[in-house]
């Protein structure tokens, strides 16, 4: 599979677990109690009947303790590290290995459509691809999302799932681009021999 897009630290999920659910970071601390095998802590949300990790992966081993080839932090500044994660190309999302706390997996395209299913995106879109949602449901997902020139938005929906979304760019043929703009997130489902299923929030 030729892909060359490295796309921001995964949301991994696993369905029925029962950790805590958080609705607002600025007034509930979520749970850090999934920890990966470097140590590093991630929170945790339950939207709809799925649960799933609320921080991107900043791991750089796979459960065996293999390295990951990519794991790179947004423009190469450690400081980036604790607020975006890593990004991650599809070959080692979708690496047998898995790159997730023990316990966890990668989402996959049908995982992701529950997802917007439970935050309100009609039936009729699921299956479409490209940009989908009305009023502005994505902001639903983010962690923050600022007015713009053109468009205010309603506040008391930023992160109302608590999925917590943070724009961390990708990394295309060498470059760091879209920080602070677009969060994308790999799945780990392929699309065509060439391509996987990706989602996008911007």
């Amino acid at each position: 599979m030729n892909v060359s897009l490295v796309v921001t630290g995964l949301l991994m999920m696993i369905p029925n677990m029962s950790f805590a659910n958080s609705l607002y970071d600025e007034f509930i601390q979520p749970e850090t109690s999934i920890q990966d095998s470097e140590g590093n802590t991630y929170r945790s949300v339950k939207i709809g009947d799925q649960t799933w990790l609320a921080d991107n992966l900043r791991t750089t081993r796979f459960q065996d303790g293999s390295p990951i080839r990519t794991a790179f932090i947004p423009e190469d500044d450690p400081d980036n590290l604790l607020s975006y994660g890593r990004l991650y190309d599809w070959h080692d999302v979708s690496d047998a290995r898995n790159l997730c706390p023990a316990g966890w997996r990668v989402a996959s395209d049908e995982d992701w459509k529950a997802l917007e299913r439970a935050i309100g995106i009609a039936e009729k879109e699921i299956d479409s691809t490209g940009w989908r949602g009305d009023h502005d449901i994505a902001i639903t997902l983010k962690a923050t999302q600022p007015d713009s020139l053109l468009t205010s938005f309603d506040q008391a929906r930023i992160n109302l799932t608590g999925f917590s979304a943070r724009p961390a760019g990708v990394k295309w043929k060498g470059w760091y681009i879209t920080q602070g703009a677009y969060a994308e997130f790999w799945t780990r489902s392929e699309a065509a021999p060439t391509k996987a299923f990706a989602r996008t929030l911007a």
